[in-house]
């Protein structure tokens, strides 16, 4: 018992001072052999590398959030962003029963956010779809496919100051054809209400719109709800309902999560983003670029055979990534406060499995920026404290390659991403935090990270233990 707590002892000092120190490894001793060799623990280094690669502009996003408008950035260049959607249908969606006449079609985009100049003028325009929209909730659609843009159902100029304010929201109202209010009452009234009967009948009758913006270069909006409304004249009961009187209504209809809503994103990214990546690689959302990191496992496995013992267990990969921030300092994005460390294999069935959607702490991790601007890895339980150690990972993969002919590199990529948690008490009083969803991050956000040698090193601790001799 006392060699397993000198032997978790000695890991443990190694372990800090591999998170301390940023100097080559090695130096500290490739051995360590306590008296009565019972005890043996291996420290090295292996080197990662780091590249930048296009995401080209398609990740799985599946959202009632619709990004619209067109951002330039001085250092990651173009991100144009629009969406189409399906209008949800209630059942038995109702216009008033003694509607008189339609006064006028509105498209409202109600956002929380934007980026750029609040002043910057800029264009929206609708177009209908023409084509049922179809589950590809990838962002590299083509919405010319589903639409007729020959035709906008409305077109309007805007800016974020001129945007009614009510309580952080702003309000960008986009005046639709009149035509087309009288062309759902009509449908209504000659479909007596069976039309409207739900959202698989009024799909058949409106396929959708598509929204996107047509000029303007400096401003981008996050729109949280889209509603579409017609207002209208109906015969009603006065407010003190004493009388018949002519009132004001307005139909409603919005953009939700119960129906079809497409993200479409396209980015023009430099061409140095591929290019300096012997000390800096970048990362951009929405669908813009990531970094790729190549973790030697051969290498690792050989060492482990190296150091001429049998069932060596590796008790330490520690890794962290750290941003560069001089150079972020250049862009006018965000910087992403979570990042996704996933095996480029599994990148496409991840997001798009609800099953799976979630870090398992072996083959995926999520890694949270700290103040100091590095991301380190979480385990499990958000709340408690992390040391950046992948262990569980490599010998995952170590385990899996044991004993054949052909060891590959793994290939990771560093993705943004939002999450959703969830926190529980357990029976002895703590609280736990656990992520429960994690989903592409679909707003303008971007980090350089710092990939020179220095930075791309994994310490890689080993231990062996001899429980016969005690």
């Amino acid at each position: 018992m006392k060699s397993k707590a000198l032997l978790s002892l000695i890991i443990t000092i190694l372990m800090v001072v591999f998170i301390s120190c940023d100097d080559d490894l090695n130096k500290i001793g490739n051995s360590i052999l306590p008296e009565g060799d019972d005890i043996f623990v291996y420290v090295d280094t292996v080197a990662i590398t780091a590249r930048t690669v296009s995401l080209e502009d398609s990740v799985y996003a599946k959202s009632q959030m619709g990004l619209l408008g067109n951002y330039v950035d001085p250092v990651f260049g173009n991100i144009k962003s629009d969406y189409l959607s399906e209008l949800y249908c209630p059942e038995n969606t109702e216009f008033p029963p003694k509607t008189l006449s339609i006064d006028s079609t509105f498209l409202e985009v109600i956002s929380d956010q934007y980026l750029g100049d609040s002043i910057a003028p800029f264009g929206i325009a609708a177009y209908k779809a023409t084509q049922p929209l179809t589950a590809n909730f990838f962002t590299n659609i083509d919405p010319k496919k589903y639409c007729d843009m020959s035709q906008p159902l409305g077109q309007g100029i805007f800016t974020v100051t001129s945007a009614p304010n009510n309580s952080g929201q702003r309000t960008y109202s986009l005046r639709l054809k009149k035509s087309m209010g009288q062309e759902f009452y009509d449908e209504w009234v000659n479909s007596k209400g069976a039309t409207f009967k739900n959202s698989d009948s009024f799909r058949k009758f409106f396929k959708g719109m598509y929204l996107t913006s047509t000029f303007g270069s400096g401003t981008m909006i996050s729109a949280s709800t889209t509603i579409f409304k017609v207002y209208l004249k109906y015969n009603g009961r006065n407010v003190a309902d004493t009388e018949d009187s002519v009132r004001v209504g307005v139909f409603r209809m919005a953009f939700t999560p119960e129906v079809i809503q497409l993200n479409h994103i396209q980015n023009k990214n430099p061409d140095y983003l591929f290019t300096n990546n012997d000390t800096r690689t970048y990362m951009k959302s929405p669908a813009g670029v990531c970094t790729e990191l190549t973790i030697p496992l051969a290498e690792i496995m050989k060492k482990a055979e190296e150091t001429g013992k049998k069932n060596n267990k590796l008790n330490a990969a520690n890794f962290k990534i750290k941003g560069f921030t001089e150079e972020e300092e250049k862009t006018n994005l965000g910087r992403p406060s979570t990042l996704l460390f996933i095996n480029k294999d599994s990148l496409t069935n991840f997001f798009s499995d609800r099953n799976k959607n979630r870090p398992d702490a072996k083959t995926s991790f999520v890694m949270e920026r700290s103040s100091t601007n590095i991301y380190n890895f979480v385990y499990g339980n958000i709340s408690k404290s992390t040391v950046n150690n992948i262990a569980n990972l490599i010998n995952h993969y170590m385990d899996y390659y044991k004993g054949k002919d052909n060891i590959p590199d793994l290939k990771y990529l560093v993705i943004p991403v939002s999450t959703k948690t969830q926190s529980s008490t357990t029976s002895s009083g703590s609280s736990v935090t656990m992520y429960t969803n994690v989903y592409n991050l679909m707003t303008p956000a971007s980090a350089i990270f710092r990939t020179d040698a220095n930075n791309m090193k994994m310490g890689l601790i080993f231990s062996n233990y001899n429980s016969s001799s005690k």
